[in-house]
Order: C-alpha cells, then sequence, then structure tokens
C-alpha cells in the first residue's frame, strides 16, 4: 500500500493506492492477474487543516491594533467611506452606507450599540428584526432620525430580497 501525501496546495483528494488480487480459491497467485485500484478517502483530504504560522494575527486584531493609531484609524475611516461610495453608492441610505460613510467598521456601531459584530452584520444584512430600543440606539449612534431609519431599513430589506432572486 503507498500513503497519500497531504499538500495545502492539492487540486484534488488525497488518494490511498491498494494492489489488491482476486482469484477463485485453490488459483495459484501467477495464474490469475494482478487489478490496481485507487480508492478515494475525501474524509482525509477535509480533514487536513493547514499548517498556520507561529505568529499568525487574525484581521480583527490587526484592525484594532491600527485603530489605536491616530494616522491609522483616518486612513481606515477614509477607506471605509470610499467603500460606501464606490460600491454601494446607488443602494442609497442603508444602515450599511450610514455606516461606512461614517468611517465606521461594524465592531465600532456594534460598541456603540453596546451588542456584537454579528449583530449588526444581522442587521445590514436584512435578517434581524429590531426592536424599537435597538432603533432608537442605530438612530442615536448614525445621528439619523427614527424616519430616516425606517427608509434606510426599508431600502436594506428590498435589496436583501432582490439578491435573494
Amino acid at each position: 500500500m503507498m500513503q497519500a501525501t497531504r499538500s495545502a496546495g492539492a487540486s484534488s483528494a488525497p488518494i490511498r493506492r491498494f494492489e489488491k488480487v482476486f482469484a477463485p480459491p485453490g488459483t495459484t497467485v501467477e495464474a490469475t492477474s494482478r487489478i490496481q485500484c485507487q480508492v478515494f478517502i475525501f474524509e482525509d483530504y477535509t480533514a487536513f487543516q493547514p499548517q498556520v504560522p507561529a505568529k499568525h494575527t487574525a484581521i480583527s486584531q490587526l484592525v484594532g491594533k491600527w485603530e489605536q493609531d491616530g494616522q491609522r484609524r483616518a486612513a481606515l475611516e477614509e477607506g471605509r467611506r470610499w467603500v460606501a461610495d464606490t460600491f454601494y453608492g446607488e443602494d442609497g441610505d442603508t444602515v450599511r452606507t450610514l455606516r461606512l460613510r461614517k468611517g465606521w467598521s461594524q465592531a465600532r456601531l456594534a460598541a456603540e450599540l453596546r451588542t456584537s459584530q454579528s449583530h449588526i452584520a444581522r442587521i445590514e444584512r436584512g435578517t434581524e428584526n429590531l426592536t424599537i430600543e435597538t432603533c432608537r440606539k442605530l438612530s442615536r449612534a448614525l445621528g439619523i432620525d427614527l424616519n430616516t431609519l425606517d427608509q434606510a431599513l426599508k431600502r436594506q430589506e428590498a435589496i436583501a430580497q432582490a439578491q435573494r432572486k
């Protein structure tokens, strides 16, 4: 049996090769033909975890560190405003565009609302049912009135529905 090699850059699942002799009982090995068989074992491939570099830093940690530096924070905020105009300009006012125009990350808005970043992501995707208290916090944090927030949430919901089709 030949052991499969695991490679992070492999384009297909690792395989194990077996050589098996198939012969009726009482037949000599020389009188039979050898059949080679390849068995694909997908569990071996999917269970493989690439090695993480020793000095690995998560992107959230890196951005959090940059947020502490005034110049880098300003550059990140400007970049977020650019993203709002360039990629979401046609969407109009949504919670995402309002947040990005302020130059805030989802984590920053979450901190303002005393909630989690994943909660903000669900709000921006239009999959979260908001309480009136959350709406009040959102409108205060984004510097808009509740009517503007209502319109932004409706627009966001319409965009989400259009994307699902």
